[in-house]
């Protein structure tokens, strides 16, 4: 590597200005007006005609990216909660089927499982923010391995069905039949996002 000489350099460019204000001395400056006006005029019209527009230009895009990227980002999370609310919509009945959903469901699932009921109390709506939650409450003489069958079958059941309370008493007569009060629900979005 080449070590430069900054003392011969610093001469130099001194020996240059000396030069330069000894012509301006001798010469007058009025001589080099013209060449003064177009070495300053040459950089201001470089600046002005070609770095200025490409300056102003990159920063637009830069902008427009960055407002791409974020519209990305924003659009990717919005998929993804979508998708989850989607899935949350899967698990509940659609609003079309609210006035038979549950009790259809109840009495579908007792026929399959040859439960007859003692009670079957009509469907109570809640209203709540956003939703209806639906319930029913139904009374039965059944055998223990009947109901476990009967519950797994509404557990499992889609559109969601949630047991919300249970009562069990053993009767005497006949004997291994069980009195059983069940209390089932599940919620209707009226308005889907």
């Amino acid at each position: 590597m080449a070590k430069i000489d900054f003392d011969h350099l610093i001469s130099k460019i001194q020996y240059e200005i000396k030069l330069i204000s000894a012509t301006l001395k001798d010469k007058g400056s009025s001589r080099f007006n013209r060449t003064l006006i177009t070495a300053l005029a040459v950089p201001f019209g470089c600046y002005l005609l070609v770095y200025a527009p490409a300056q102003k230009r990159l920063s637009l895009v830069d902008g427009e990216l960055r407002v791409a990227r974020d519209t990305v980002r924003h659009a990717e999370t919005y998929k993804e909660l979508k998708d989850r609310l989607n899935i949350v919509y899967a698990q509940l009945p659609l609003p079309k089927d609210r006035a038979n959903f549950l009790s259809d469901a109840v009495r579908e699932a007792l026929r399959a499982e040859g439960i007859v009921p003692t009670s079957v109390q009509p469907t109570n709506d809640a209203d709540m923010p956003g939703g209806v939650v639906q319930s029913l409450s139904i009374t039965m003489l059944v055998k223990f391995p009947e109901l476990m069958a009967f519950l797994a079958r509404m557990e499992s059941s889609k559109p969601l069905i949630h047991i919300n309370s249970m009562s069990i008493m053993k009767k005497t007569e006949p004997i291994g039949f069980n009195d059983v009060t069940c209390s089932l629900s599940t919620i209707i979005l009226p308005e889907r996002f």
